[in-house]
């Protein structure tokens, strides 16, 4: 697929020196630029499923009902509704989920988009760093309060409605999972809000970050290690600690992170260029090794068949029970979960 770069970023006339030549640099690198990209699914062949939860509609009406509650500005809410259908990213990454709980996911979903949408380019935070602090110090602490041996889901007053919305979703959640994932789940939450804080300093400093650096932050801010997790509670059991913890699920999940984050940056490396956030892995790799963008691509498509092949060798060394069926069925289940993060955000786009 040949795709071509278009409208140069009018922020970068604003910023100071050092900064404008290095993102200036980069720009007039890329505008105008042909390339050729090819079918991303083509790369993970053994990730897509092609399913979609049957009882998507009731829950986006379920959805439309819900909204209206939210305590997010009117404006927020229908620019993403014009963006994307969260329900519907939901419905293709857990497709085999009752409808109550995928009503769940999907509220989840819209709540990690409203929530990062104020720190991430553009947002209300995102040249902020004392309000993003202060953003995500109160989330943290929310996020124990859910968690705590005596929960407290009563949002204290005043607080930003991207956190408040969360408290009852948080409640679903805890309630399906066991108590060793809702403590993986809560370890998880953490890393989404303080990666989201750190990739907000990044974009303030005079220099792009390193693409090995903004690979390892993104990892954690871009939201997939906690949706690997509701696997579970969608569908409705829980690993045993030692099958989680065992080596290969562990290299399983840590690939499906990171297929998860260097897909969504080649989907996204052009939405970003419009919008001058150019802390995306292809335009890195332009900056560090001074390559061209197509070359940027190619190395970046190169890194996603390296780690598929990564997580498939992996599977081989799952441990399989000799005598529960049940447990390898749930294993199985878990290890098409991680394929479908990033499976289902390639789909839905």
């Amino acid at each position: 697929m040949a795709v071509e770069v278009q409208q140069a970023p009018s922020a970068v006339k604003d910023t100071a020196p050092l900064f404008k030549t290095e993102r200036d640099n980069i720009v007039n690198r890329v505008l105008n630029q042909k390339l050729r990209l090819p079918n991303v699914m083509s790369l993970t062949p053994g990730f897509w499923f092609h399913e979609i939860q049957p009882e998507l509609d009731e829950v986006n009406s379920e959805i439309d009902k819900w909204l209206p509650s939210v305590d997010v500005a009117e404006e927020k809410k229908a620019k993403h509704c014009s963006r994307g259908n969260y329900a519907l990213l939901a419905a293709v990454t857990y497709p085999r989920c009752k409808k109550e709980k995928l009503l769940t996911i999907a509220k989840f979903l819209y709540w990690i988009f409203f929530w990062d949408d104020e720190i991430d380019t553009g947002g209300d935070l995102t040249e902020d760093r004392e309000a993003t602090l202060q953003c995500c110090k109160e989330t943290n602490e929310f996020i124990e309060d859910c968690f705590a041996a005596i929960p407290n889901y009563t949002p204290p007053p005043n607080i930003r409605g991207t956190i408040s919305m969360l408290y009852p979703i948080l409640k679903e959640c805890r309630e399906g999972l066991g108590p060793v994932s809702n403590a993986r789940l809560q370890s998880e939450l953490h890393a989404f809000i303080n990666g989201v804080g750190k990739q907000q300093q990044v974009r303030q400093e005079s220099l792009l970050p390193d693409p090995w650096y903004h690979f390892q932050i993104r990892s954690n801010d871009v939201g997939a290690l906690p949706c690997i997790t509701l696997t579970e509670y969608a569908m409705e059991f829980e690993l045993p600690e030692y099958v989680r913890r065992h080596e290969a699920m562990e290299v399983i999940i840590d690939e499906c992170v990171k297929l998860t984050t260097l897909l969504n940056d080649v989907l996204s490396f052009q939405k970003e260029f419009r919008v001058s956030q150019l802390e995306n892995i292809v335009f890195l790799f332009m900056n560090k090794y001074n390559i061209t963008l197509q070359a940027a691509i190619d190395k970046t498509l190169e890194l996603i068949r390296e780690h598929y092949n990564i997580c498939m060798e992996a599977e081989k060394r799952l441990p399989w029970s000799k005598e529960d069926k049940k447990l390898n069925e749930n294993i199985q289940e878990y290890v098409k979960g991680c394929h479908l993060v990033p499976a289902g955000m390639v789909d839905w786009r």
